[in-house]
C-alpha cells in the first residue's frame, strides 16, 4: 500500500537544531510566503498533469496553518470542485497516529515501548518461536521483524473478508525472509498488530480510541478511522490508470468506491481533509501541544516517536539530478527520518487504490505539508514531496515538474518493455494434464483457501478461480505457458496473477503465484502463498 524506502540515525545530529541553525532565513519570510508558494506550486502542478483529477494541500508555517485548500474535482468528468473538506483516503500516514496512540498510553502505564507483544496479546505468535518472545510493542512499528516487504497484505487488501483477530492469527503462519532486528522491510500486519494491543490495553476498539485521543480534541470533525464511514458526498473518488498493458498506464479510469480496509484500520484506514489534516501537522510539529494549549502527549514522547530506529537506506548524497536526495534514511516511530538539504525532514507516504499521500514536517522550522491526491499519479506526487519541502525552506530553484516528467517517462519506456517480456510464454508449451487436473482446494496456512473449479465442456471447457476471502479476486484461469496459469479477474481494477502448478507422480500437489505485471503494488503479495492442494 504504499512503496517506501528510508534510512537512520540523523536525529542526533538534528536535536539541537532550531530556526537560527537557519541564520535568518526561515524568520525573514513574511508569514504566508510558504503558503503562497505552495499554492503556486500546486496549481502549476495541476496545469502540468491535467489528467489528475484532484489534489488537497495543507501548509503548516512556523505553527501556524497558511494554506487548506483543494484543486481541481473529485471526479473526473465533474464540476464538483476539490475543496478544503474534501475528504481523501490518506492510507499508511495512518501509522504515525497509531504509534501517537501508543505513546499516550506509555505516558500512562499501560504499556511500555519494549515491552513483550506476549504480554498484551497472550496469543500473539511469529513463525519463529525466538522472534515471538523477543518482539516487542516498538518492534511491531519499525519494520525490522524479519518479514519481507509486504508480507500478509493479501489479508488486509483488496477488500478481503479476514478480521482484525484474523490477520494477527495468520502472523504465526507468515515465514521470517530476513532477520530479526538485522534489516529493513515495510510491513503493514504489525501495524494492526499494534492495534490489537491498543484494544487489549484499553478495553476499546482502534476506532474508537482514535477518534476519542486525536481527533476530537484536535477538532478533526471530518476525518474517520475507516473508509466505511466516509460522507461519499464529500470523499474524492479514486482514480487509476488500468491499461493497456499494465496497471499505471493508458487512461486515467474512475476506480469503485472501497468501504474496506477496516480491520487493518490502525495501519492505513483513516480517511480526513487539508483543514482537518493541518490540525494534526500542528501537534507534530508542537511536540504532542495543541495551538489552544492542550498537551496530548509530553514532549518527551514527541522525542521518541521521531527518534530514528531502523536504518532503510544510504547514498552519496544529492546529485545534480536529484538535489535533495538524503545521504541516510532511517524508519522512527511511524515516520520516517532524513535529511533535506541539510535539514531533519520527519515524513511518510500512504497509497491505497487511486489515493496516494505524503506528509513531510521540517521540525526545525515548525513547518509541514501535507499533500492528498485522488489518483495513482506518481510524478504528480513526486513533485509534490519533493517541490513542497524545498518551498518550506523558501526554495524554488530546482524544477520539479520537469524532472517528474522525464522520470516518469524513461520509468513508462522501460514498463512497456517489462510489460512484454512478463506476458510472452518463454516455451509455448500446452498444460501437461487435462484442466480438470488442476481443479480443487489449495490452502495456504497464512491466507487460507483458493479454490479452483472447471467451467463449460468440450472445447468451451475452462478454468475458474477464487480467492475464497478476497471476493474482488474471482475470474477465469487460463493456460499460458506449461504448467503456468495467468488469472483474467472478473472485476479489472485488480492485478492478475501467474499460477504455477508443481507436479508429483502425475498430480497436481502444490502452485506458487506472482502478480503478472511488474508495476504491481507490493501489496498483491501473491509470491508469499504457499498453496498446497488440500482437496
Amino acid at each position: 500500500m504504499l512503496t517506501t524506502t528510508r534510512r537512520t540515525a540523523l536525529l542526533s545530529a538534528f536535536a539541537a537544531s532550531s530556526l537560527a541553525a537557519f541564520g535568518d532565513r526561515a524568520l525573514a519570510q513574511e508569514t504566508g510566503a510558504v503558503g503562497a508558494a505552495v499554492d503556486k506550486l500546486a496549481q502549476d502542478v495541476m496545469a502540468a498533469f491535467p489528467d489528475q483529477p484532484g489534489l488537497g494541500v495543507a501548509v503548516v508555517e512556523n505553527g501556524k496553518v497558511t494554506l487548506a485548500k483543494g484543486y481541481g474535482v473529485k471526479t473526473l468528468g465533474t464540476q464538483d470542485r476539490c475543496d478544503e473538506n474534501t475528504v481523501f483516503g490518506i492510507a499508511s500516514n495512518t501509522k504515525a497516529m497509531t504509534a501517537a496512540l501508543i505513546g499516550m498510553l506509555v505516558e500512562e502505564g499501560k504499556l511500555a515501548w519494549d515491552d513483550p507483544v506476549t504480554k498484551h496479546l497472550p496469543a500473539f505468535q511469529m513463525s519463529d518461536p525466538v522472534v515471538t518472545k523477543l518482539m516487542t510493542v516498538r518492534d511491531l512499528l519499525v519494520h525490522r521483524s524479519g518479514l519481507t516487504l509486504g508480507a500478509g497484505d493479501l489479508m488486509i487488501w483488496p477488500a478481503p473478508t479476514h478480521t482484525r483477530a484474523e490477520i494477527v492469527a495468520g502472523l504465526k503462519y507468515l515465514p521470517i525472509g530476513g532477520q530479526f532486528r538485522g534489516g529493513y522491510a515495510y510491513d503493514n500486519v504489525l501495524y494492526v498488530a499494534a492495534g490489537a494491543v491498543i484494544e487489549a490495553v484499553t478495553g476499546q476498539k482502534w476506532e474508537e480510541v482514535i477518534t476519542a485521543r486525536i481527533f476530537q480534541p484536535l477538532g478533526m470533525t471530518s476525518t474517520v478511522p475507516s473508509p466505511a464511514l466516509v460522507d461519499r458526498a464529500r470523499r474524492a473518488a479514486p482514480h487509476a490508470r488500468l491499461g493497456p498493458p499494465v496497471r499505471g498506464l493508458g487512461r486515467q479510469t474512475v476506480l469503485p468506491f472501497d468501504a474496506s480496509f477496516d480491520a487493518a484500520g490502525p495501519a492505513g484506514g483513516t480517511n480526513s481533509t487539508p483543514k482537518d489534516i493541518a490540525r494534526w501537522m500542528l501537534v507534530q510539529l508542537g511536540l504532542g501541544m495543541t495551538p489552544e494549549g492542550k498537551r496530548l502527549w509530553s514532549e518527551a514522547t514527541a522525542r521518541e516517536l521521531w527518534k530514528p530506529q531502523t536504518i532503510t537506506s544510504s547514498s552519496e548524497g544529492p546529485t545534480a539530478e536529484n538535489p535533495v536526495r538524503p545521504s541516510l534514511q532511517a524508519y522512527a516511530l511511524g515516520w520516517f527520518v532524513q535529511d533535506h538539504r541539510g535539514e531533519r525532514l520527519l515524513w511518510h507516504t500512504g497509497g491505497l487504490a487511486g489515493f496516494i499521500s505524503y506528509t513531510g514536517l521540517l521540525p526545525g522550522r515548525k513547518s509541514g505539508i501535507m499533500v492528498m491526491t485522488n489518483a495513482e499519479e506518481n510524478p504528480v506526487l513526486r513533485t509534490m514531496r519533493y517541490g513542497g519541502p524545498d518551498r518550506l525552506q523558501g526554495r524554488s530553484d530546482f524544477d520539479w515538474i520537469a524532472s517528474s516528467k522525464r522520470v516518469q517517462a524513461e520509468n513508462d519506456a522501460q514498463t512497456l518493455k517489462d510489460a512484454a517480456k512478463a506476458v510472452t510464454p518463454s516455451s509455448g508449451a500446452k498444460p501437461s494434464l487435462p484442466l480438470a487436473a488442476y481443479a480443487g482446494v489449495y490452502r495456504d496456512p497464512w491466507y487460507g483457501t483458493v479454490t479452483i473449479t472447471v467451467t463449460g465442456k468440450g472445447k468451451a471447457q475452462g478454468l475458474r478461480v477464487s480467492f475464497d476471502k478476497t471476493p474482488l479476486l474471482r475470474g477465469k484461469l487460463e493456460a499460458f505457458d506449461g504448467e503456468t496459469f495467468k488469472t483474467v479477474f472478473e472485476d479489472r481494477t485488480q492485478e492478475d496473477a501467474f499460477f504455477t502448478f508443481d507436479l508429483k507422480d502425475g498430480k497436481v500437489a502444490s502452485a506458487l503465484v506472482k502478480a503478472v505485471s511488474p508495476l504491481a503494488d507490493f501489496s498483491y503479495d501473491y509470491q508469499d502463498l504457499r498453496l498446497t492442494k488440500v482437496g
